[in-house]
């Protein structure tokens, strides 16, 4: 087999699959390569006795009408077909500590966020708006965050951490931990986590917090089904174990099955290392190569399904 396509995209979780239905809207010839039996990263799922369990997302944010990944949904084509549930607008989410009682809700919006938690915190509301504050800003420091072609990242915002943000914020330490308690939805670290990052995830869910009505693979299924209808092509079983090249360029993504998928870009939505590793280390500056392989692994979760 040997294929040409203008982009070749190497994995097909969200990213991947949402580029290429951005790529082919725009009329290009688009491929995704993906290794496993399912499509979607961790938008997969997995049955239990006629029950369908999420692997990764399992509540999404800002899908209300005018919110970031509503318009990006609704761009893909894939909104109007999600079948979703809007959650507890008082506590989409709740932090529990062990010995104590308190339930500590994350409300949706930004007002009822604040009013909720004042149940709980009633002398802290200077620190829980000022929060809020600097969360909107810090996302609104990203133009694409919120579809704007315009504007550019506000620099200071990158080196503020998260931890010693909300140390300057608040000397409650209950108070602290209950605001930084979705910390595992992006693998947060304590003193390397950027509050951008920490901004950038929560923020969504404030806006608004919905489920997956049976399940995340749904999307998975409606990108697909776009991507096709703009003449986008899909392959699993299709892991990419090399590339090949004419003169010094990269022009093919060679398979473990055997198969050639040459095109004249290539997007890879896979691990940094595993990409440059494939690459090859003789196509990069040794000092940049070394960098990326000596990057510490991110921490991962272990998830127990009851």
């Amino acid at each position: 087999m040997k294929k040409k396509y203008d982009v070749v995209i190497v994995g097909s979780g969200l990213g991947g699959l949402v580029s290429a239905i951005i790529l082919a809207k725009e009329g290009k010839s688009v491929c995704v390569l993906e290794k496993n039996n399912q499509f979607g990263g961790n938008l997969q799922t997995f049955v239990r006795d006629k029950t369908i369990f999420d692997t990764g997302i399992h509540y999404i944010g800002g899908l209300s009408e005018g919110e970031n990944l509503h318009n990006y949904f609704s761009y893909i084509g894939i909104m109007e077909h999600l079948k979703l549930k809007k959650m507890d607008e008082d506590g989409y989410d709740v932090i529990t500590f062990e010995g104590d009682a308190n339930q500590y809700p994350h409300a949706q919006g930004y007002e009822n966020f604040v009013q909720q938690l004042l149940n709980y915190f009633p002398d802290e509301e200077k620190v829980l708006r000022e929060y809020c504050e600097k969360i909107v800003y810090a996302c609104d420091s990203f133009p694409l965050y919120n579809l704007k072609s315009e504007g550019g990242y506000q620099n200071e915002v990158l080196s503020i951490n998260a931890k010693a943000l909300l140390d300057e914020l608040t000397s409650n330490e209950k108070l602290k931990a209950v605001l930084a308690g979705s910390n595992f939805l992006y693998a947060g670290d304590d003193y390397r986590t950027p509050f951008y990052v920490h901004a950038l995830s929560v923020n969504s869910y404030i806006q608004s917090s919905w489920r997956c009505l049976n399940g995340g693979s749904q999307i998975t299924k409606q990108l697909i089904k776009q991507l096709k209808k703009y003449g986008g092509e899909t392959y699993k079983h299709s892991e990419v174990v090399g590339f090949g090249y004419e003169d010094g360029k990269l022009v093919s993504a060679k398979t473990k099955n055997g198969n050639e998928y040459f095109g004249d870009l290539f997007i890879s939505n896979i691990e940094p290392k595993t990409t440059l590793k494939l690459i090859g280390k003789d196509k990069f500056r040794k000092a940049y190569y070394d960098r990326i392989q000596s990057l510490e692994a991110i921490i991962a979760p272990f998830s127990i399904y009851i």
